[in-house]
C-alpha cells in the first residue's frame, strides 16, 4: 500500500535496521523502542488486522516471534522474559494500519518505566527516536544470536 509507513519500510524506501528477514516477514528495531533491544516483525504482504492473515501466515509470525525473543535471550536482551504485543486495530492502540507484531524485552524491575512508556505511546506521545547506530547495534546483537541458533 503506497501509503503505508511499513510497506515503504519493507520496499527499502525508508531506513531501518533489519536483524532478520526472509520470504514473509521482516524483523527491525523498533525506532521508539520501550526497551533496548524492542524488535518488531512486519509481515511483507499489507494487511491491517490479524484475521486478514491465513492460518500459515499467523504460524510463520508467531514461529518467528519465537525466535526473536529466544535469540533476544541468547543475547542478552532479554535476560528474564519479554513481552508479544500486537495492537489489533486503532481502538487497540494500532497506530500504523500494517498489522506488526512487538517482542519486547523485559528485565526483573522495569514494569513501572515500561509501563510509563506504554502509557504515553498510548497517548501518542512517543518521544525522541533512538540513534540509528543503537539501533543498528541492537540488530547486529540480535541477527547474530538468530544466525548462531540457525534463525
Amino acid at each position: 500500500m503506497a501509503g503505508c509507513l511499513f510497506c515503504r519500510i519493507l520496499a527499502g524506501e525508508l531506513p531501518a535496521s533489519v536483524a532478520h528477514q526472509d520470504e514473509h516477514c521482516l524483523v527491525i528495531m523498533d525506532i521508539h523502542p520501550l526497551q533496548p533491544g524492542h524488535a518488531l516483525i512486519l509481515p511483507r504482504r499489507h494487511a491491517a488486522r490479524l484475521d486478514e492473515f491465513d492460518a500459515a501466515e499467523r504460524g510463520h509470525l508467531f514461529a518467528l516471534a519465537a525466535r526473536v525473543m529466544a535469540g533476544q535471550r541468547a543475547a542478552g536482551l532479554a535476560p528474564d522474559g519479554g513481552n508479544l504485543l500486537l495492537n489489533d486495530g486503532s481502538a487497540a492502540n494500532q497506530h500504523i494500519p500494517h498489522l506488526h507484531l512487538h517482542c519486547i524485552p523485559r528485565r526483573r524491575g522495569d514494569s513501572l518505566a515500561v509501563g510509563a512508556r506504554m502509557l504515553s505511546r498510548m497517548v501518542n506521545l512517543f518521544g525522541f527516536a533512538a540513534g540509528r547506530e543503537c539501533l543498528e547495534q541492537s540488530a547486529r546483537t540480535l541477527a547474530q544470536a538468530l544466525s548462531e541458533a540457525g534463525g
